[in-house]
């Protein structure tokens, strides 16, 4: 009777580790925290110079120059800046990985299962979107901000015909680059100082945030304020795949929106 109780205890508990016990995240990294930072500017540099090889590749090949995504692209323009990009985030990835085979990838990177599995992440998404809703309420009733201002630059993109490949990149690549190099390989190493979790969690969400200039200054406060929030479930599950899942989803839903909603035109 007794094992039978405790039984029915285990499998009637709450499985999430968001709500409830300590914080699961443990830092293991053999990077010292100035290495680290050293080592994430060289792999956004590299990364950046791989992209820019192929931009001038892509300029030489087409007899012209290849901008950058914005206002205004040309749909072949704009199809190979979505190219360009997909390398950057795919080279981030390669050089991250490799970067972390120092010290064993799972580890570095804090790619471990999810405690609660999909409990937790279904969880973590409510409170991802209840989050989003109350700074959007926020947004447009109390700044009286446009809320669509930041994804303009994205419509053209999107409503293209190649919005497949700008998903994936937008949706899949931000979120997998992006968070291996920030919220796994950085974070882990600043957090093992006096810093502590939160302090580190600060500036590596700050230096995630600067990949984002040129949004509006609210739009700028609602991507710091995310990317805490990512932290925040890096730290009470200890699974990077959750910051992953959530950040990925996020994105992908924006450019359905983008995709299939038409935006209001600027106020």
């Amino acid at each position: 009777m007794d094992n039978r109780k405790d039984i029915q205890g285990s499998l009637f508990r709450p499985p999430s580790t968001l709500l409830r016990g300590p914080p699961c995240y443990e830092p293991h990294t053999p990077w010292g925290p100035a290495l680290a930072l050293l080592a994430t500017f060289l792999i956004v540099a590299a990364s950046v110079g791989i992209a820019a090889g192929l931009v001038i590749w892509l300029g030489t090949a087409t007899d012209g120059p290849v901008e950058l995504p914005g206002r205004g692209l040309a749909r072949g323009e704009a199809s190979a800046a979505m190219r360009i990009f997909a390398v950057w985030q795919i080279s981030v990835v390669v050089l991250v990985v490799l970067a972390a085979t120092r010290g064993g990838v799972r580890r570095v990177l804090a790619l471990h299962p999810v405690p609660g599995g999909w409990r937790t992440m279904v969880l973590a998404v409510v409170l991802l979107w209840v989050l989003q809703l109350a700074f959007t309420a926020f947004q447009h009733i109390v700044i009286r901000h446009d809320i669509t201002v930041d994804l303009r630059v994205f419509y053209e993109l999107i409503r293209g015909p190649d919005w497949l490949l700008t998903a994936a990149v937008i949706g899949l690549g931000a979120a997998f680059s992006e968070e291996l190099l920030f919220r796994g390989f950085l974070q882990s190493a600043l957090a093992r100082t006096s810093l502590g979790y939160w302090g580190a969690a600060a500036i590596t969400t700050g230096l995630w945030t600067a990949l984002h200039i040129g949004y509006s200054a609210v739009g700028i406060i609602d991507v710091f304020l995310m990317g805490l929030f990512f932290s925040w479930l890096l730290w009470r599950t200890g699974s990077l795949w959750v910051t992953i899942f959530c950040h990925a989803l996020y994105n992908s839903l924006i450019v359905l929106v983008l995709r299939f909603v038409d935006l209001p035109a600027p106020g």
